[in-house]
């Protein structure tokens, strides 16, 4: 701890006459016994100021003087006690709360804030992310089956450009093959949306999709087999369109159908 003094002009301008004339001397955070020394009466007391970084705030010696005149503008000295020391609080107040932001930060980034995994909400979450993988399993298969019946209705159109049946029954064979083993895959993941709770608002929908895709795919069979039947038998291409009409309105509704569930499916 230091003795400190500190010398002040009382009145600076000589040609002023003041009634009333307050002075306050700040003095650095932490200063102890203080007293102010003034060659003539005035009143004085002490005061506390805050300024960035203070904990406690600064003192501020004030000292009120009446009816000044320039024959008062003379010397005064403050006396006060200060640790040198104090001068690093500051300083070290920035390091360690930067050090304390720093190492909060780290350990937020590597605390693990994840409810328990234990609890009901957890495992609800758990399985609704599980639902929704499934559905997506689901929507992804169903978007196979809809290329397969594009495959189907575009062989049809080649046969009609070139009359060559053999490559059209090839695609069938195809296609046949790929919607037997699409038609294995959904097996499981319908039977897991049956038996989860989270599943029971959107397991109606999705049964739907898929009756609606196999009907559409019974009713895509049933057209091909008709068309490529009639070509074989050399029918003319307004006999073939008369037998199949009434099943290619069936076929327009149902893809619409089909269409409609799938954009519903894929919000979720």
């Amino acid at each position: 701890m230091e003795n400190v003094s500190l010398i002040f002009f009382w009145f600076p301008y000589n040609e002023l006459v003041i009634d009333t004339l307050i002075v306050k001397v700040v003095l650095p955070e932490g200063s102890k016994d203080i007293s102010a020394s003034v060659p003539f009466p005035v009143k004085q007391w002490q005061e506390t100021k805050f300024s960035h970084l203070d904990l406690v705030g600064r003192p501020v010696v004030v000292l009120e003087k009446n009816n000044v005149v320039p024959e008062h503008n003379e010397h005064f000295q403050v006396y006060y006690k200060f640790n040198s020391l104090s001068m690093l609080r500051e300083p070290l107040m920035l390091i360690f709360g930067f050090f304390f932001l720093f190492v909060a930060c780290i350990v937020y980034m590597h605390a693990d804030l994840s409810i328990s995994k234990s609890s009901a909400s957890y495992l609800a979450k758990v399985q609704w992310e599980e639902v929704q993988a499934t559905v997506q399993q689901i929507h992804n298969i169903i978007s196979h089956c809809l290329t397969a019946h594009d495959k189907l209705e575009a062989s049809l159109r080649d046969l009609s450009r070139t009359g060559d049946v053999q490559a059209c029954k090839a695609t069938r064979k195809s296609v046949d093959s790929l919607l037997k083993g699409v038609s294995k895959d959904l097996k499981p993941l319908v039977t897991f949306l049956q038996s989860s709770p989270q599943a029971a608002h959107i397991l109606p929908k999705v049964e739907e999709l898929i009756a609606k895709e196999r009907d559409l795919q019974e009713r895509l069979m049933a057209k091909h087999t008709t068309v490529v039947d009639c070509y074989e038998k050399k029918l003319g291409g307004r006999e073939i369109e008369n037998r199949i009409a009434s099943n290619q309105q069936k076929i327009t509704s149902l893809r619409q159908e089909v269409d409609d569930l799938m954009d519903f499916i894929d919000e979720i």
